[in-house]
Parts: C-alpha cells; sequence; structure tokens
C-alpha cells in the first residue's frame, strides 16, 4: 500500500473515532446522564464513564488534528481546495480540544473527586453543564470530520 494512502486512512480513522465517540457518547450516554434522578447513581455512572472514556479521547482528539496537519501539508497542498479543508477540519478538532480542555475535562476532574454516597446539592447544576459543553464539542466535530472525507475526496482526483 502507497505511505500516502495509508496516511490518508489513519487520518480519516483518527477523525471517525473522535467524532464517533463524541457521538455514542451524546446519544447514549449523556441522554442517559441527563435521565438519571438519583444523585448517587449519577455520580458512580459519571466516574465509570470517565474511566472508560479519559485514557484514550486525548489520543484521538491529538491524533486527528496530527492528521488535519498531515493531510493539508502532505496530500493536498495548502493553496488547494483539498488543503483548505483539512485546514477547516483541523481547527474544528482544535476547537474540540479547546472546548474540552476549559470545561468538560475540568468537570470531568471535579466529579471524580466527588462521593458516591454524598455527591455536592448542586450535582444536577453539573451534569447540566456538562452535558452542554458535550452537545457544543460534538457538533463542532461534525464538519470536521466531513471536512477531512472531502479533503481525502478532492485530493484523490
Amino acid at each position: 500500500m502507497d505511505i500516502a494512502i495509508a496516511l490518508r486512512l489513519v487520518a480519516l480513522l483518527l477523525a471517525a473515532l473522535m467524532t464517533g465517540a463524541l457521538m455514542v457518547n451524546w446519544i447514549g450516554l449523556a441522554r442517559a446522564m441527563s435521565q438519571i434522578a438519583s444523585a448517587t447513581a449519577y455520580t458512580e455512572f459519571h466516574q465509570a464513564t470517565n474511566r472508560t472514556f479519559d485514557p484514550y479521547m486525548p489520543s484521538i482528539g491529538f491524533g486527528a488534528i496530527v492528521g488535519g496537519i498531515a493531510l493539508a501539508a502532505f496530500f493536498s497542498g495548502g493553496h488547494s481546495a483539498s488543503g483548505w479543508l483539512a485546514i477547516a477540519g483541523t481547527i474544528c478538532y482544535a476547537a474540540v480540544i479547546a472546548i474540552s480542555l476549559s470545561t468538560n475535562v475540568p468537570i470531568n476532574q471535579a466529579i471524580a473527586g466527588w462521593s458516591i454516597q454524598s455527591p455536592p446539592d448542586n450535582w444536577k447544576d453539573v451534569r447540566t453543564e456538562w452535558i452542554r459543553w458535550h452537545i457544543l464539542r460534538t457538533l463542532v466535530s461534525v464538519p470536521a470530520l466531513l471536512c477531512y472525507l472531502l479533503s481525502v475526496l478532492l485530493a484523490g482526483r
């Protein structure tokens, strides 16, 4: 397999994993979180999801950004439509990381320190805030993935 094709596939895979993980979390986990009525159950659930998502999300998030840089720099040239799409997608994934690091990650870290037996009284407000920011970062990731896909399709012609 040609190295350029392999790198395009890796860039698309990382972007698809990032957007896919965010979509699954929104459509499945966040909707389930919003229906939990018990503070202790919510805390236990959110702490468990943090332990499953947190180890790999930074790797695929930053991998998606590096993949976009590779698409723009190595495969499509910065001055072509394909290159501009790769750059736009990279900017979107960088925004996803910025949103995550400034909102969702600090909330996750705070929730990780909560006692399951006695979470804070404002747990519903924290949950609402986390979901709000999660939806925003998910919605920003969708055009990012589309930009990468279009970039690869245009570069392949």
